[in-house]
C-alpha cells in the first residue's frame, strides 16, 4: 500500500509502511546467520527484542536492503523467540523469529563436526558406503507425500570443499509428483550452521574458476509433490558449482530427464548423485566469500526395482554414469557414456547400494552391480 498526500509546498510525501522478509524461520540451535530483506520508502531502522539476535546494518535509506541477521547458540533447554521490528515514517512491521532448542534440531550428531551422523543409521537401498573414519557427515531431509511422512533425500557433507559428496534418494511417480512448479526457494539448510555451508542466495562468485551455475544434485523436477518438498532441493547443501550451458543445462539435464523416465517405469528407482572434488584446484566463492571447490567430475548411479520384471536379477538392475566436469559439444547421453555400478565403485573408491545384500544374496549383488547397462535394451528404449 502506498499513501500519497500533498502539503502546502506541493511536494509528495510517501508514507507506506515497511516490509520485512525472513527466509529461514525457525533456525537450529547452533549459532548462525542469514540474509533478510527490508523494503522501505524513506529512512528505516530495525531492532531486535533480544540480545542473542542482532542485525547489521540496523538502519538504511534505500528502497530494498539486504540485512544480515545473526544469532548465538541456544544453550537453554527450551526454544526461544525474539521480535524483529522495522520502522519508517509510514509505520512498522514485525516478525517473530524462533530458534530451536538443541534436542529439537539436527545438531548433536556423532560425526566429526557434531551436526550429522558419522555413519548412516538406516539401511535404505539408495545409500552408498559411510564410515566413522570419514571426514564427512550424514544427514537426511524428510517430507510428506499425501499425508505420509517419508524421506526426501540424504547427503554426505564435505566440510572442507563445502559440497555434498553425494545425495541419495528413492524415485518413483508417487514421490516425484506434479502438484507444484519449481519454487526457486534458494535457502540455507537448517541442519547446518551458516559458516559450515555455502550461502548462495545470489550466484557463486567467480573465484579462480569463472562463473558457474548453482547446480542441483537432486533435481528440482524430482520433487514436485509440494512447495515444501521442492524447496528442500534448493537448500545450499544440494548445490555445487557447475558449468552451465554445456554441462548443467545440456548433457546433465538430459541425464536427469532419463532418470525420471526410468523411475516412472519402475516400482522404485534408487538414485545416488555425486561429485568428485578431489584433485580440483578450482573454486568459486559463496555470497560471504567462502571458497567452494569446483568438482572435476559428477556421477549418477541408479538401482531399478520392478517386482514383475523378467530382466535383471530378482527384480533388480543397475546403471551408472561418470562424467568429467567439462564443456560437452552436445546434450545427448549415449550408451558409451554408461558403465556398470561395479566399475563406478572402482573409480570412486567406495561402495554404492551397500544395503542391497539385505534383499538378495551376495552372488546376486555381484551380478546386478557387474551387469553392463549398454547391453541391456531397457535402459535405451
Amino acid at each position: 500500500m502506498l499513501a500519497v498526500s500533498c502539503g502546502d509546498s506541493g511536494k509528495e510525501t510517501h508514507t507506506a509502511p515497511p516490509t520485512l522478509s525472513v527466509r529461514t524461520n525457525p533456525a537450529g540451535y547452533n549459532s548462525g546467520s542469514q540474509f533478510i530483506e527490508v523494503n522501505s520508502i524513506g529512512n528505516w531502522s530495525i531492532v531486535s527484542s533480544e540480545s542473542w539476535l542482532s542485525v547489521s546494518p540496523a538502519s538504511g535509506t534505500s528502497s530494498s536492503n539486504t540485512v544480515v541477521l545473526s544469532w548465538t547458540e541456544n544453550t537453554g533447554e527450551e526454544d526461544r523467540s525474539a521480535t524483529l521490528t522495522v520502522t519508517n515514517p509510514g509505520g512498522s512491521a514485525t516478525v517473530r523469529f524462533t530458534q530451536n532448542k538443541k534436542k529439537s534440531s539436527a545438531g548433536g550428531g556423532d560425526g566429526p563436526q557434531g551436526y550429522g551422523d558419522a555413519k548412516a543409521k538406516v539401511r535404505w537401498l539408495e545409500l552408498p558406503q559411510t564410515d566413522v573414519s570419514d571426514p564427512y557427515e550424514f544427514f537426511t531431509h524428510d517430507m510428506e507425500v499425501l499425508s505420509k511422512k517419508t524421506r526426501n533425500y540424504s547427503f554426505y557433507w564435505d566440510y572442507d570443499n563445502l559440497v555434498a559428496k553425494w545425495v541419495a534418494y528413492p524415485l518413483c511417480g508417487w514421490n516425484i509428483g506434479s502438484s507444484v512448479k519449481r519454487t526457486d526457494a534458494w535457502d540455507l539448510d537448517p541442519l547446518l550452521p551458516t559458516d559450515l555451508q555455502p550461502v548462495l542466495y545470489k550466484a557463486y562468485g567467480d573465484g579462480n574458476a569463472g562463473w558457474h551455475a548453482r547446480g542441483h544434485q537432486i533435481a528440482s523436477a524430482d520433487r514436485l509433490t509440494s512447495y515444501s518438498s521442492n524447496s528442500m532441493t534448493f537448500y545450499f547443501t544440494n548445490m555445487t558449482p557447475q558449468i552451465n550451458d554445456r554441462f548443467n543445462a545440456s548433457v546433465w539435464a538430459t541425464l536427469e530427464g532419463m532418470v525420471r523416465n526410468w523411475a516412472y517405469k519402475s516400482d522404485t528407482l534408487y538414485v545416488v548423485t555425486g561429485c568428485v572434488p578431489e584433485g580440483s584446484s578450482l573454486y568459486c566463492t559463496d555470497n560471504y566469500g567462502k571458497k567452494v571447490t569446483v568438482p572435476v567430475a559428477y556421477f549418477k548411479a541408479v538401482l531399478r526395482y520392478q517386482k514383475t520384471s523378467t530382466i535383471g536379477y530378482s527384480g533388480y538392475m543397475g546403471c551408472a554414469f561418470y562424467m568429467e566436469h567439462k564443456e560437452y559439444s552436445g546434450s545427448a547421453v549415449s550408451k558409451s557414456m554408461s558403465m556398470s555400478v561395479a566399475d563406478l565403485e572402482k573409480k570412486l573408491g567406495y561402495g554404492l547400494f551397500v544395503n542391497l545384500s539385505d534383499k538378495v544374496d551376495e552372488a546376486t549383488v555381484r551380478k546386478i552391480k557387474e551387469e553392463n547397462p549398454s547391453t541391456v535394451s531397457w535402459w535405451w528404449q
